[in-house]
């Protein structure tokens, strides 16, 4: 019997089980020897012969194989990754079929399954790339002219490219030509999960020139897409609470189960409050991305849009429906909370419209608050004396969007960079075939926006007044020089607008990113968002009490509350209303882990029997603080502990380090 295994990416403990035990079984293993590692010869038995056919044909492997069927031998014929993925197995399968010879494959991990664990990614993000697509360069094999890169670039999917590391310019040539743009997040991961493993985060522009950096030519694999930094996704329905599945009915914000099943059965809010209703961009920046959208309307044809909005997003956000219109408060429905429900017919189903009895400016004040994107559908005017009175800051307003009532024009009218307005009005404009009209000076010239790179790459803004300046000269066409410490100089390069001079600067300079106090004169300080806060507190702490707290032990630890990216607890404290309302005020993420996943967090830590007693787990500031920053993170100040409360900070790496500097 002849079995064909999947060796795996590389690691020896990421073949499968059963892989492994066919290998203890076998007679007779014939490796790929140039690209399984040898680490897996260990599981073979004593006495089994071993081959690498690295340098075998195809006539000499089936002899080898022929030759164990007749002594009554059972044979592994080990291939790398899976065996299905470039494996070349089916030719030897024809020649078994052709000898009587049974034969069974066993699957392996493949090398775009490893990359991506080393990256930390999902090539299936929501709103962002449900499609994964496996190909290669043709070289010694064709590849079909209908799957040509140019032709699969084309859907702007995820994309695992395999056998092509050097032909990197052509590569990115021809990605760009089938509809990538050159800015597309890309990364080169050499030889995935093995010990000497390279992964660097680039863009497909930039692919050759890192590449050639780092002397990568063979044995990588490229991964293309937006999904590698994770801009812009939204949450999947999946665990949603009013969501049901065959295993779980849909809950009411009570906790309820809804023992209808059905989807829509009755108005859920689309969120409970501001955590809910935002996103965090990964890939280094905690760009939060609206995941909840609350439309309101005027009219009935205003009214019938916003149901076709709903339709025609799919899902890909939570989107809530309002209405001012009389014909929907004439029509009756049960009142709830000063507000009217009633329904929408749209095809075979209803879409439940609430009714606001409050006033428009009420009613856009507690969405405001709350953090959701808002979308009218109606005059312009109308949306501006709503928004008016709530405006705060252009760094932390909501992004805020008009419709006309006939869908023919979207116009993001606040927070189009950083909230992420334009990007949403372009999502808008093309679910239902309107037009985007962007205002933004630096978006109609395509030119090099300083809030949105912040913002994507986990900076914060210390003087927005110095955002107007620097958009201004790069507008101008003058130079801008900009400077950033050790590990955060490539995300500059390649800027356009940009001079980029070394760090420390030797005079002053526009832009700088810097933890220093030393802003070295510039117009535009960015801070690196690098600490996490770990936070463990009696039940019912208040937030006054927490920020007295934090602002000590931060202030004693030299760390600013800007350079602050996540409070971390565990999911016991989720609904802990001091550590929610702390985290709103200052606009910083709060994640929370279960027990396990804290206590698969490395390191020594500061053990209490208590704590493990209560909430299953010995520590719980301390291993948040790390579980938020990722692997490589580093515990800088140890459990303080004060008034019922816990604090311990961690720091995390620089993002857009190569792997083998993370220390990993």
């Amino acid at each position: 019997m002849v079995y064909f295994v999947g060796a795996g990416t590389g690691a020896a403990d990421l073949i499968t089980v059963r892989g492994k035990d066919l290998i203890a079984q076998a007679d007779v293993v014939i490796y790929a020897g140039s690209l399984v590692n040898p680490e897996l010869l260990s599981y073979a038995k004593k006495g089994c012969e071993v081959h690498n056919s690295a340098r075998l044909t195809l006539t000499e492997v089936i002899r080898m194989i022929k030759e164990a069927e007749a002594q009554g031998k059972m044979t592994v014929r080990l291939h790398t990754g899976d065996p299905s993925v470039y494996g070349a197995v089916r030719e030897q399968m024809d020649e078994l079929d052709s000898l009587g010879i049974s034969y069974e494959s066993c699957p392996g991990v493949s090398a775009c399954f490893g990359a991506a664990a080393s990256l930390n990614l999902e090539y299936t993000l929501p709103g962002v790339s449900q499609s994964l697509i496996i190909t290669r360069m043709a070289g010694k094999t064709d590849v079909p002219e209908k799957e040509s890169i140019e032709s699969l670039a084309a859907h702007r999917a995820s994309m695992a490219i395999y056998l092509s590391a050097g032909m990197l310019e052509e590569l990115c040539r021809r990605l760009i030509a089938g509809g990538y743009d050159k800015t597309t997040p890309a990364a080169l991961v050499y030889k995935a999960t093995w010990p000497e493993e390279e992964a660097y985060v680039c863009t497909v522009e930039t692919l050759a020139a890192v590449a050639g950096e780092h002397g990568i030519t063979r044995t990588a694999l490229v991964i293309v897409g937006d999904a590698v930094t994770h801009h812009y996704h939204r949450k999947s329905r999946l665990h949603a609470d009013d969501f049901s599945t065959a295993y779980r009915l849909s809950r009411d914000a009570s906790g309820t189960a809804d023992d209808t099943g059905r989807e829509g059965s009755r108005f859920e809010p689309a969120c409970t409050g501001a955590d809910d209703c935002w996103q965090t961009l990964g890939g280094g920046g905690e760009r939060q991305v609206p995941s909840c959208l609350q439309i309101i309307s005027f009219t009935a044809a205003g009214m019938r849009l916003s149901v076709r909005v709903r339709e025609a997003l799919g899902g890909r956000m939570e989107v809530g429906l309002y209405t001012k219109c009389k014909a929907c408060e004439n029509s009756g429905g049960n009142l709830a909370v000063r507000e009217r429900e009633t329904s929408v017919g749209t095809r075979d189903k209803s879409v439940p419209v609430r009714f606001v009895e409050t006033s428009v400016e009420e009613w856009a004040g507690r969405q405001m608050r709350e953090k959701s994107a808002i979308l009218f559908i109606g005059a312009c005017g109308i949306a501006v004396r709503a928004i008016a009175p709530f405006l705060t800051d252009k760094l932390q307003d909501p992004p805020v969007l008009v419709m006309d009532e006939k869908g023919n024009y979207v116009v993001p009218i606040l927070s189009g960079h950083v909230g992420g307005a334009n990007a949403l009005a372009g999502m808008l404009a093309q679910a239902v075939g309107a037009q985007t009209v962007i205002t933004t000076a630096t978006d109609l010239n395509l030119a090099f926006a300083v809030d949105v790179f912040a913002a994507e790459n986990g900076f914060a803004i210390e003087n927005k007044s110095g955002i107007a300046k620097i958009s201004s000269k790069i507008l101008a066409g003058e130079a801008v020089t900009a400077s950033a410490e050790t590990g955060h100089e490539k995300m500059l390069l390649e800027r356009n607008g940009l001079r980029v001079v070394p760090y420390p600067p030797e005079e002053s300079v526009d832009l700088v990113i810097t933890s220093e106090e030393n802003i070295y004169g510039a117009v535009l300080v960015l801070r690196p968002r690098e600490y996490s806060i770990g936070f463990g507190c009696k039940k019912g702490k208040d937030a006054g009490e927490m920020a007295q707290f934090v602002e000590k032990v931060i202030q004693e630890n030299g760390i600013l509350k800007t350079q602050i990216f996540a409070l971390a607890s565990i999911s016991q404290k989720r609904e802990e209303a001091g550590i929610k309302e702390w985290c709103r005020r200052e606009n910083i993420p709060f994640l929370t882990y279960s027990a396990e996943e804290l206590r698969q967090v490395d390191g020594e830590f500061t053990a209490s029997d208590f704590v493990e007693k209560q909430v299953g787990v010995d520590n719980v500031c301390e291993r948040a603080a790390l579980k938020a920053c990722g692997a490589g993170g580093e515990l800088i100040v140890r459990k303080c502990a004060e008034n019922g409360m816990t604090i311990a900070v961690a720091r995390r790496v620089r993002e857009l380090y190569p792997r083998e500097q993370r220390g990993k």
